[in-house]
């Protein structure tokens, strides 16, 4: 009798198999709507976007690293690596976040969008369009990371299970690579079609991603000037006479954070619950001494004395943790703000660059002081100072004047672009290496890794040494050039 049953129910089964295979809808009735099968190409842009602004202004690889090594914080507590003594965690963090998170998105979209299928994702935007914003924001990652680490995975980078162990692409190489891939982006884009949707920088206007394009080739260019003159010369004159770059603060590429978690800008986020970084002497210093507006803005006063007193940078963990809050500069109120931008990219980036240019002797927009004026003015207004005419007074004095600043070119804007460049720590810490315009202080308490100069390069994260061994060993020389101390392909001086 058990037997009989079992017949009947394996009949049974049988039944409904067969009248439910008859059936026309039986895909739709076997699809989990809340399971889609194809990837959207727009969350993959917003993630991108945001999970890279994210890294930027971290607690740590921001904060810690990018802000205090180019001195515009110090640390209240915790201060070893406003010695140089970094975290092994922070790199290893940074490393597998950028390839594995953001790179890997924008790859997916270029995939998509330029494979048999390619006409299923039309819909999000023209093809050409969504591959050149994920090429040039894949550009710009890849820059971010080679002036952090020096040589890095780039040709065989993304390959998933088919290839876990990619090379190191040599600076050299990395930075030819970034022009074509700029070059790439900016020949195949329809700046009259429809730009990606999911874009949070520029709302899908292609005019605007042309502008960014043509900005961040130019500061590609000029950052290997020194050691390829050639190449950066031409690829500078091209883009800054594109009639298309970053000229006003209209045109920044920004990333806008908003008001609450977890949208909010990740500094805000972190200053809930804790309070690590006050301004740097070294930044309230020299702000000081040039009557320079921005102060400000970029920190508060002190409390107890209603003063602008930076925290000495570089002290131990112990003296650091000595002072008081309210007796030093805390960062201002617009910086602490839930809803601070991320920058990808601004305009008195780019008229510093074509500054450059133009002492160089190549083909540029305006003259070397017009555009340092300019960079100068419009970051001013970047930060909500619209007073003219205090604007002209800090330009017509005889320490910042384009004419009577001290030192030679690249030391005036070198100085002017690395307080511009104030929440941009890998670039203020990149043109501080690049342009040699000092500024920067020794650690007060000494340094706990290096020769006590400030660091040349960030230490590649131990999981290489480990899962890409045979790569790491061959770029580093087995390890003797993973130093703090090697310096970059592009810094020659």
């Amino acid at each position: 009798m058990k037997m009989n049953k079992q017949i009947f129910l394996l009949v049974g089964l049988i039944g409904a198999l067969v009248f439910t295979g008859c059936r026309k809808d039986f895909e739709e009735i076997n699809t989990n709507p809340n399971e889609p099968t194809a990837v959207s190409p727009g969350f993959l842009l917003t993630n991108a976007q945001k999970s890279t602004m994210d890294r930027v202004y971290n607690s740590f690889w921001g904060s810690r690293r990018a802000m205090q090594t180019a001195q515009y914080w110090s640390s209240n507590q915790y201060s070893n690596e406003s010695r140089y003594a970094y975290r092994d965690a922070t790199a290893n963090t940074a490393w597998s976040d950028f390839y594995a998170g953001p790179l890997q998105d924008l790859q997916t979209i270029i995939d998509l969008n330029s494979g048999e299928d390619a006409a299923d994702y039309a819909g999000y935007g023209d093809n050409a369009n969504q591959i050149a914003v994920a090429q040039i924001l894949q550009a710009w990652i890849y820059q971010h990371l080679t002036d952090a680490f020096g040589a890095i995975p780039m040709s065989e980078a993304l390959q998933g299970v088919d290839n876990t162990t990619p090379s190191y692409d040599g600076q050299a190489d990395v930075y030819a690579g970034l022009v074509t891939m700029l070059d790439a982006a900016l020949n195949g884009m329809n700046v009259g079609g429809s730009g990606p949707q999911g874009d949070q920088i520029y709302g899908g206007d292609m005019a605007q991603w042309q502008k960014f394009g043509n900005s961040l080739k130019l500061r590609v260019a000029m950052r290997m000037a020194d050691v390829n003159p050639g190449a950066a010369q031409s690829a500078a004159e091209a883009a800054l006479s594109s009639g298309a770059i970053i000229a006003g603060n209209e045109d920044n590429a920004l990333f806008g954070y908003l008001t609450g978690a977890p949208n909010n800008n990740p500094i805000n986020e972190d200053y809930k619950t804790r309070n690590d970084f006050a301004a740097s002497n070294t930044m309230v210093d020299f702000l000081t001494a040039l009557n320079d507006p921005r102060r400000d803005v970029y920190f508060s006063p002190s409390v107890a004395t209603g003063e602008y007193v930076g925290e000495v940078y570089g002290l131990d963990e112990t003296n650091a943790a000595l002072t008081p809050n309210d007796e030093v500069s805390q960062r201002g109120a617009g910086i602490l703000a839930a809803d601070l931008a991320g920058i990808f990219f601004d305009a008195a980036q780019t008229h510093f660059l074509a500054a450059e240019a133009a002492e160089r002797g190549w083909s540029s927009i305006l003259s070397a002081e017009e555009h340092y004026n300019a960079a100068i003015t419009l970051n001013m207004n970047y930060w909500g100072i619209d007073d003219a005419d205090a604007i002209a007074g800090y330009l017509a004095q005889e320490s910042v004047a384009y004419g009577t600043a001290e030192g030679a070119w690249n030391e005036r804007i070198g100085r002017q672009k690395w307080a511009a460049l104030y929440m941009q720590g890998y670039e203020g810490w990149a043109e501080y290496r690049r342009l040699d315009f000092g500024v920067l202080l020794p650690c007060a308490d000494g340094v706990l890794d290096g020769d006590g100069s400030v660091p040349s390069r960030m230490k590649y994260p131990l999981d290489e040494q480990t899962l890409n061994n045979a790569n790491w060993t061959a770029a580093t020389g087995g390890g003797a050039d993973d130093l703090l101390t090697t310096k970059l392909w592009w810094d020659v001086n």
